[in-house]
């Protein structure tokens, strides 16, 4: 009887060794969703190895004892692809899966350098959508050159929504590798729901404090609604630069006490069992995790439509309200119409349940799992059918 994808049974042969590189584990969604995934790939019949440029961040006591944990030293370009590729000759790593921009170029580039571009497939993912990332990232034009020179030589190019890969064969038409959506693993299961209250005024966000996140936009909203209703809070759970610019913000509306920051939380499900609505202000999200995991949780969520996960995640706003118009006068009249609408956000957080079952770790696991196999099958096929490039150990 052929193996299904949760088949855990040992395989005929030694497991493939799938290496999952990051630049860190620092909280983020791409950090948490691939640290998550590591054991449940390994009882698919996968050998996990996770390697980070640099071993720190919150999330190293996540990585199971099981699961190899192997760092290039805190190196950058082009040392972090010199270790990498000393790391592939010694471990034999069957494929290698990177998560972000810059460890898509390492991992292409230590194949190379490492003679193994016939024997380790590399699968490489984007999260954040190209145009407003290059016009943020420090040295965009060579970045956006290595991109060229570089991503061809994958196997894939993988993202969690399919418009962050139509959006980059637009702007790279003909030269990217075939593209697969991969879910993040964001949620465990879906837990059954408390009642909504009449009111929604108990309201989080949760993210990087950072300019892109638009925090101040979320405050200034809260604001009109803290003028109704002075018993409503915000609470922003993350860290990040701009923590002093929103303290002095809170204090500026006179909102102390009534909007919080209380920094990074490990407890997102205890954190959401206490809200009535999620905000999101963002200037972009590659997908928007925290979005997924309030809609799990059976918590509302009011976003602005940014490039490219909340308009994908609230189904153009069948599963959220979803606002057109990000100027604070907009935010503010959403943010009250969201609060006093009992049924609407009823009707946003049914809908929301189908999305958020998509991303359990069961199916992102299922689906990673499925496409690795495909990859290194058809890697191992070309390699036979003559592509001998030669391994110089």
């Amino acid at each position: 009887m052929p193996a299904t994808p949760n088949d855990s049974r040992p395989k005929a042969g030694p497991p493939p060794h799938l290496a999952l590189l990051l630049p860190h584990l620092r909280l983020g969604g791409v950090e948490k969703s691939l640290c998550t995934l590591a054991a449940p790939l390994q009882a698919r019949g996968w050998r996990v190895s996770v390697v980070v440029q640099a071993r720190e961040g919150a999330l190293l006591d996540s990585v199971s004892s099981d699961i190899a944990l192997h760092d290039l030293g805190g190196r950058r370009l082009p040392g972090a692809s010199w270790a990498l590729a000393r790391l592939m000759r010694r471990e034999g790593f069957d494929m290698v899966y990177s998560a972000t921009n810059a460890t898509n170029i390492i991992s292409l580039l230590a194949r190379r350098l490492a003679w193994r571009d016939a024997i380790t497939a590399c699968a490489i993912s984007e999260h954040t959508p190209l145009e407003p990332f290059l016009a943020v990232a420090k040295w965009p034009w060579p970045r956006l050159a290595a991109i060229r020179l570089f991503y061809p030589r994958a196997q894939a190019l993988c993202a969690p929504m399919p418009e962050i890969g139509a959006e980059h064969d637009a702007r790279l038409p003909g030269i990217l590798p075939p593209f697969h959506v991969l879910p993040n693993a964001v949620v465990g299961e879906i837990p059954p729901w408390p009642p909504l209250a009449d009111t929604a005024t108990r309201l989080v966000s949760i993210g990087r404090l950072s300019r892109e996140k638009r925090f101040d936009l979320t405050i200034h909203a809260f604001a009109r609604l803290h003028a109704q209703h002075p018993d409503a809070r915000l609470t922003i759970h993350g860290d990040g630069p701009e923590r002093d610019a929103l303290q002095s913000l809170v204090r500026e509306l006179n909102l102390d006490g009534a909007a919080t920051l209380p920094g990074q939380t490990r407890d997102v499900a205890g954190v959401l069992a206490q809200a009535d609505g999620f905000l999101c202000t963002s200037l972009r999200e590659g997908l928007g995790n925290a979005i997924i995991e309030a809609q799990a949780a059976g918590v509302p969520v009011l976003s602005v439509d940014c490039p490219f996960g909340p308009r994908h995640l609230l189904r153009d706003g069948r599963a959220g309200l979803l606002l057109q118009n990000d100027d604070l006068q907009s935010l503010g009249e959403a943010l009250i119409r969201f609060s006093h609408d009992k049924p609407a956000r009823e009707a946003w957080r049914e809908a929301a349940r189908d999305v958020a079952t998509g991303y359990t770790v069961d199916a992102a696991a299922d689906s990673h799992d499925r496409l690795f196999r495909a990859i290194l099958a058809e890697h191992r096929q070309e390699r036979r059918n003559g592509d001998q490039t030669p391994y110089r150990g």
